[in-house]
């Protein structure tokens, strides 16, 4: 009996509030520009979002196998320590590395089902350039800092790849990673990025590049 009556008290209460509500507003006069104002300021939100991905769009280049996508000269500054300039058919780009190994990675939209049909192409856009340390020790004592070597000015908190990644629905595009991984850096070598369906090839474009390749393997 004790928790009906609980229950009871518990309806009197909402039916007090309720009373309160109709006899202040009963006819409801407020509800149409609350409505509208809401709609409004939902329309607002969904262009800013769609303004963000229009952005993010531009910043992708379709994927066309075989082609060059990038050139990568190192040139050695210190122990372990190695100045990269970077180019992606703009001006070179000075990046300051540090270990033995270098790596790139790239993000890839890959458009699905009507898209796909219509003839859309696949986009990637170059994310991210880092050094490694071949001995384990020197790799754990690093230190992550955000958004160092990323290639692209967006921010992770607005990156639209990273939010279709984690949303991973696939109805209209799919996310894929390219990853270059642990090539030797070299005093003087010289590489060139090509892109194919499936993934990035470094292709050494001097002799010090080929001898780095080499000790790869």
């Amino acid at each position: 009996m004790q928790y009906y009556g609980l229950a009871g008290l518990v309806l009197v209460i909402v039916a007090l509030i309720l009373l309160a509500v109709l006899r202040a507003g009963w006819r409801l006069s407020w509800l149409l520009p609350w409505l509208k104002g809401n709609l409004l300021l939902l329309g607002v939100m969904l262009a800013g979002a769609l303004a963000i991905v229009a952005w993010e769009l531009q910043q992708f280049k379709a994927l066309e196998p075989g082609s060059n996508v990038a050139t990568l000269e190192f040139r050695k500054m210190g122990p372990q320590q190695f100045e990269l300039l970077f180019s992606a058919g703009t001006e070179p780009r000075s990046i300051m590395l540090e270990g033995d190994m270098w790596q790139l990675d790239a993000q890839v939209l890959r458009w699905q089902g009507l898209a796909h049909a219509i003839g859309l192409q696949d986009g990637y856009r170059l994310h991210r350039l880092t050094g490694r340390y071949r001995a384990l020790e020197q790799q754990r004592e690093v230190v992550p800092v955000a958004h160092a070597g990323v290639l692209h000015a967006t921010p992770g908190w607005r990156d639209a790849w990273q939010w279709l990644d984690h949303l991973d629905s696939g109805a209209l595009l799919e996310t894929d990673a390219f990853v270059v991984r642990f090539i030797p850096m070299a005093e003087g070598a010289r590489f060139g990025i090509e892109i194919g369906e499936t993934g990035l090839t470094p292709v050494p474009m001097n002799r010090q590049a080929m001898n780095a390749m080499q000790r790869s393997q």
